[in-house]
Order: C-alpha cells, then sequence, then structure tokens
C-alpha cells in the first residue's frame, strides 16, 4: 500500500509509537532523516538505546511524550493500538502529528469475533478510527500471513493519509 501511494522514505521524518525494541527502526534508520521513537517501557527503551550505540544510529530520537507541535512524514505504530485505552483519541492525536500528504500506518493482531476473551481490533473500527481522525485514503487489509508454531498469524494493516497536500 505504501509503495502504491509513491512517498518515498529517503529523507522522511519518522514517529515510531510504540517501537519497542526497535525492530522497525533498524529496517529503517538506514534509509530515513530521523526517527523519534516512543514506547511507555524502560527497558525497551534501553534495549533500543543499545542498539542504536552498537550501530551508531545518530538520527534516533527517544521521546517522553508526544511533541505538542510537529510534522512527521510517516507515523508507524505495530502491534501497539489495540493496547490503547483510548485508541480513537490516540489516533486523532497522532494524525494532528503529521504532515501535509504524510501517512499513519499501524499493525495490529485483527479481532477474532467468536473468542471468548477478544483481543485485537476489527477492521470496522481502524477504518472508523482512521476516518475520525481525518485522514483520507484508508485501507485496512491483511498485512501478511505467518506461522508460527501451532499459530496461524495474519495482523490487519490499517493505513490513512492526511488530506492536505
Amino acid at each position: 500500500m505504501l509503495v502504491d501511494r509513491q512517498r518515498p522514505l529517503e529523507g522522511a521524518r519518522i514517529l515510531d509509537f510504540g517501537c519497542g525494541t526497535g525492530l522497525l527502526i533498524q529496517q529503517l534508520v538506514d534509509r530515513v532523516a530521523a526517527i523519534d521513537a516512543m514506547d511507555t517501557s524502560p527497558a525497551m527503551l534501553n534495549a533500543l538505546r543499545a542498539k542504536g550505540e552498537r550501530g551508531g544510529w545518530t538520527n534516533i530520537r527517544m521521546l517522553d511524550e508526544l511533541p505538542p507541535a510537529g510534522s512527521y512524514d510517516l507515523i508507524v505504530a505495530s502491534s501497539v493500538c489495540s493496547f490503547l485505552d483510548d485508541y480513537r483519541g490516540a489516533v486523532q492525536r497522532l494524525a494532528s502529528l503529521l504532515s501535509a500528504g504524510g501517512s499513519f500506518v499501524q499493525w495490529d493482531l485483527e479481532q477474532d469475533p467468536v473468542d471468548e476473551e477478544p483481543h485485537g481490533l476489527t477492521r470496522a473500527a481502524v477504518s472508523e478510527a482512521l476516518t475520525a481522525a481525518g485522514l483520507n485514503e484508508v485501507a485496512v487489509e491483511t498485512a501478511f500471513e505467518a506461522r508460527v508454531g501451532d499459530l496461524e498469524m495474519a495482523p490487519i494493516m490499517g493505513v490513512g493519509s492526511d488530506p492536505t497536500r
């Protein structure tokens, strides 16, 4: 989907919301201008910091809170949105940080409607949150499929773009 949108990563300013140990950052760090990283876990941030030091990453900044104003070309949130107390509110706040034409991308487990204890997000909830945040070109689809042991995984990816160009 991002390739279809023809927005290059080279020179981009990125926010990795819920960055964890930086698995996604590791894939992006050499291609972008700057990455701001946020996570609520000090242990995860310490692991990311250590990776950055080993890798000589100089374009990473750790944030304790979202900046009051800022512009990002891309905001990513991998396996974090389904754990937020106010998912719609968080997407609204994150979307406000996008630069003109910037994109928000999230990956989360899809909620299984027959689960006794449902977790994850529905496609409808993702689509509604991205649209309510004022994003356009909203799409929600299966990101990939993988088997991990006996577990079949098929997380969903939600994408939306800032409509101002």
